[in-house]
């Protein structure tokens, strides 16, 4: 029997003397020209690499490594003076089959590498692997180099074989770039990704650094092969910024988190409807950048993806993983409410570890691990079976020491039903009297699965929509490290029985409660929920223990009135005052009292001014704290006024000030309506340092905010929020289906919101007026900004439209969805044409979007020259447009004004309203056609200045932020020095 691993090392071998070979043959080898291969199907893959000058792209390919008998030849393009990014697809290819291909540019050929087909959709048997690895960013070093060399050793190690035989495709979670620059794509993530792209294709999502320095998103779409992958009719979104690609029996939906807007969820839930029906998509694995929960850095993740899309995705079974990055660390948990896991796959970037930032244990995520890592996922295609292995190079204290150490492995067998119902074993003959430990009965399934997960309910009702108490508890839970030498991880639930609650004393106020418990494997599965258990406690609290303040602000010298209700009684309970931030315990109290029975108050005086508190409630003489605490601030309260609380999108919004602390880290923060500060961040920020002044903040995209004034760098907020609006019928309202079926149920979804209680979504028949004509239908969602309401009224055959009305009134602040009902059919929408932005620099493409028009074979695009008549005049640049939607590209265009025309039948009948833009040189901000020191100048002249302000100067802006800052200045420098 031959050996496997020495197959192996002979195959490798008679490659190097076939290489060897081939390069005497050939004195234009380029060992440096590696492939970077990606968009993989059964039947074609595409191949790219990039050089720096012009020539052909030619792939010479077949089946033997030493007869390459087939070729195929694309395109390049021209991203800068030297850089060339070619393009080849191959196409007719055998399904899960072998290639041999090199690259060839002129004479110039690359060496001869070796990749395999994905496997037919229809094929039921066999492995499927997939290699995750993400958010490397750094340029200057060359740790993802060192990560992906690692993980390729380790799987031929395995399985004693070469990549491509093991590993069908690579999946990376975004920030593959530190910015979106040519250099940063070339000499970071390509060239470091060198060790799999040659042999594995690699499928990208899209993170914040692929947006820095990147306008139109030009570079991302030139370097990646998108545009073409279409799932059931859903197409990329704009830009190529999300997309669904289906491959073997697995469906990756890619999103962005960057750009989170109601058409991507509704994109998302008709990706997911399609595949959820789909007999040839077995798993479907959900990609985005921002996390779904996270344990450092609390806070920063994408709301919306938890909020609303994992909500959409999870209604299929078949969604059994969501893999993320932004953190650079490795995260595992469990969905509370769905059988998915979410997966932080960090790779290498800036340092990321235990200490760093606000950190807290939360009970959907079972594993964090400040590791650099990569994860391999592996499919038995057969069995239904997915297991996801991680394993460890590195730490960022330590460096690469860990040499493929495995940290974690979980599995999802979707042949696996749920576990057996439990039931509580606690026999109550009378009340109870806390503590008190309810206990489960043993786990137990008629599958091969062990317990994972217990979670214990307490509520006031039989129906368990009053919890008092909700308890969540993995059998490991991995949060935090031993710190310095090691750095190991821990298992804060080490020893820790899952199968048992203890409530403490006190732990319920006096009262009649019921309790259930259920069970989760290790294959995700919830048990169904035990009966419920009645019981009664005597001999506790009245009520739940808590501090309250009559305000949250308090002058100098003022004193601080602390009430407190509920407490256990004892002669050592107390009340603490400390700084925010403090830890009891740690510190002493900046103030302390003990309390005189269950309730009542205590004042304290002579707390510094310009400092935030906290007070909390303590038992017993010890520092176990009893009640939430309560945040206050000491010192002036400042009085602040608005300009304006409706703007047009474009202006400028100020605030004044006065009576404030004037700390140095005091701000005014700017947020969407429904964000909450410090779980998400400001929408723009400015430091307030003085007693009174005023600032502006321009720039702002249409929507609801609000303002809030914060105090030491903190998110306490110390003035009621201040509302305001940018723009008019702000809030998006979505229908996945607009042709209904009699007596169809249906669900209408909205976001950007003005997040008023009394918000509503109203139906009207077409052509009436809200206010004047009949109200068919009114639905409230509790003043959410975003979400959906279902209808189930029946309404008469006809034609409709649906938009958000605010405070229960008429007043629309939303676009309109018209759809029908029954036999219905709507007129048909007015065309359109846009553009992606209003000034664009000659360095990209213009990018234009249609959409509504008739679809006709020779229906055209045409640009011309401000001014000019189509018809009179060639246009500039034009394109056939079959279509009755889509996007066209435009290169070349010099300095000047435009406009795109949309023209119908070969003619100059125009079916669009046109569109005007600018074509700009870039780095040229005074408009003079040159780059020199008085566009340095200019942009001296503009600097802090923002969209909307009179200094702004769109042509100064080269990060997208819509201001002009330093880091303008660098970019702007670059460009002139490159000269």
């Amino acid at each position: 029997m031959t050996h496997p691993f020495r197959s192996l090392i002979a195959r490798l071998y008679g490659r190097i003397v076939l290489a060897a070979v081939l390069l005497a043959c050939n004195a234009a080898w380029a060992t440096d020209m590696v492939p970077y291969l990606q968009t993989p199907t059964a039947t074609s893959i595409w191949v790219s690499w990039k050089t720096s000058t012009s020539g052909g792209s030619i792939v010479e390919y077949g089946t033997s490594e030493s007869k390459l008998d087939r070729q195929a030849s694309g395109s390049n393009q021209q991203l800068s003076s030297n850089y060339f990014f070619h393009g080849v697809q191959l196409s007719g290819l055998a399904p899960d089959t072998f290639y041999y291909y090199r690259v060839r540019t002129n004479t110039v050929v690359s060496d001869v590498f070796r990749f395999r087909t994905q496997p037919d959709s229809s094929k039921v048997s066999g492995k499927y692997r997939i290699l995750v690895a993400g958010d490397h960013q750094i340029r200057d070093q060359s740790r993802y180099l060192t990560l992906l060399n690692a993980a390729r050793a380790k799987i031929e190690s395995l399985y004693g074989q070469p990549l491509e035989e093991v590993i069908n495709i690579v999946i990376n979670d975004g920030d593959q770039v530190d910015v979106g620059t040519l250099d940063h794509y070339e000499n970071l993530h390509f060239r470091q990704s060198e060790p799999l792209s040659k042999n594995v294709p690699i499928m990208t999502t899209i993170g914040n650094h692929e947006v820095y320095y990147d306008n139109g998103m030009t570079n991302w779409k030139a370097h990646f092969f998108i545009d073409g992958i279409n799932y059931k009719g859903n197409a990329p979104g704009p830009d190529e910024r999300y997309y669904a690609n289906h491959v073997g029996r697995v469906l990756f939906i890619h999103l962005d988190s960057e750009a989170p807007t109601a058409t991507q969820k509704e994109w998302a839930r008709s990706v997911i409807t399609a595949a959820d029906a789909d007999p040839q998509v077995d798993w479907v694995i959900s990609v985005v950048h921002r996390p779904y929960q996270a344990e450092q850095y609390v806070g920063d993740i994408s709301g919306w993806f938890r909020d609303q899309v994992m909500p959409i995705l999870s209604m299929s079974r078949k969604h059994v993983l969501n893999v993320a990055g932004h953190h650079h660390l490795y995260a595992r948990g469990q969905a509370r409410d769905w059988s998915t896991y979410h997966m932080i796959s960090g790779g290498t970037a800036w340092d990321q570890y235990w200490g760093q930032s606000t950190e807290k244990d939360f009970d959907d995520v079972q594993k964090t691990i400040a590791n650099w890592t990569w994860q391999l996922v592996e499919i038995d295609v057969a069995t239904k079976e997915m297991t996801v292995r991680s394993y460890s190079e590195a730490h960022p204290k330590l460096g690469f020491v860990y040499t493929s150490r495995q940290t974690d492995e979980f599995h999802r067998n979707l042949n696996h039903g749920a576990p057996e119902k439990p039931q509580l074993t606690n026999t109550l003959d009378g009340p109870v009297t806390l503590p008190y430990t309810f206990t489960s009965s043993d786990f137990e399934s008629t599958f091969p699965e062990e317990l994972n997960t217990t979670q214990f309910q307490f509520s006031r009702n039989d129906s368990f929509t009053d919890l008092v108490l909700d308890s969540v508890r993995d059998y490991e839970n991995i949060y935090g490290d031993t710190g310095a030498p090691d750095y190991e991880p821990v298992d804060i639930n080490a020893g820790l029985d899952i199968m048992s609650y203890v409530v403490p004393e006190f732990g319920l106020p006096n009262g009649d409660y019921f309790v259930r418990v259920r069970h989760r494997d290790r294959n995700v599965e919830w048990s169904p929920w035990s009966d419920s258990l009645s019981f009664k406690v005597e001999g506790s609290t009245t009520g739940t223990p808590a501090l309250s303040l009559s305000k949250k602000a308090f002058a100098p010298g003022e004193k601080v009135r602390v009430d407190y209700a509920n407490g256990y009684g004892k002669p050592k309970d107390w009340i603490g005052v400390y700084k925010a931030g403090q830890k009891p315990g740690s510190v002493t109290s900046q103030k302390f009292a003990y309390v005189s029975g269950p309730n009542g108050h205590v004042e304290f005086s002579g707390l510094t001014a310009g400092v935030e508190y906290y007070a909390a409630f303590f038992t017993d003489d010890g520092y176990t704290e009893i009640a939430d605490r309560v945040n206050f601030y000491v010192g002036n309260i400042p009085v602040v006024s608005i300009d304006k609380t409706e703007l047009a999108v474009g202006e400028t919004v100020s605030f004044s000030w006065v009576n404030a602390q004037g700390g140095a880290k005091d701000w005014i923060g700017i947020y969407r309506v429904g964000q909450v500060p410090g779980q998400t961040g400001s929408t723009q920020y400015k430091y307030v340092p003085s007693v009174s002044g005023s600032v502006s903040f321009s720039g702002l995209a249409k929507g609801y905010y609000y303002a809030g004034f914060f105090v030491n760098d903190g998110y306490f907020e110390l003035i009621d929020r201040i509302g305001f609006s940018v723009g008019d019928r702000i809030a998006t309202v979505t229908m996945a289906k607009r042709a209904l079926e009699s007596g169809e149920d249906f669900d209408i979804s909205f976001a950007d919101g003005p997040g008023i209680p009394k918000d509503y979504i109203g139906i009207f028949k077409l052509g009436d007026t809200p206010g004047v004509d009949k109200l068919i239908g009114y639905y409230y969602f509790e003043g959410k900004t975003s979400g959906s309401v279902r209808v189930t009224d029946d309404l008469a055959d006809g034609n409709y439209f649906a938009a958000m009305y605010t405070n229960d009134s008429y007043t629309e602040v939303s676009n309109r969805v018209e759809f029908s009902v029954g036999d219905s059919q709507l007129p048909p929408p007015a065309a359109t044409l846009t553009a992606a932005k209003s000034e664009f620099f000659d360095t990209e493409a213009v990018v234009l979007n249609w959409a509504n028009t008739p679809g006709g074979a020779k229906d055209w695009i045409g640009i011309y020259r401000k001014g000019q008549t189509p018809g009179t005049v060639n246009s500039v640049k034009w394109t056939y447009v079959a279509a009755t939607s889509g996007s066209a590209s435009f290169s070349g265009l010099a300095t000047g004004e435009y406009f795109a025309a949309f023209l119908l039948n070969d003619g100059y009948t125009e079916g669009a309203p046109r569109v005007a833009f600018k074509v700009v040189k870039l780095g040229d901000i005074n408009g003079d056609g040159k780059v020199d020191v008085a566009d340095r100048n200019a942009q001296r002249a503009a600097m802090g200045s923002c969209a909307g302000d009179g200094r702004y100067v769109a042509a100064a802006n080269f990060d997208s932020d819509s201001c002009i800052t330093q880091q303008d200045y660098k970019l702007w420098y670059a460009i002139f020095k490159q000269q």
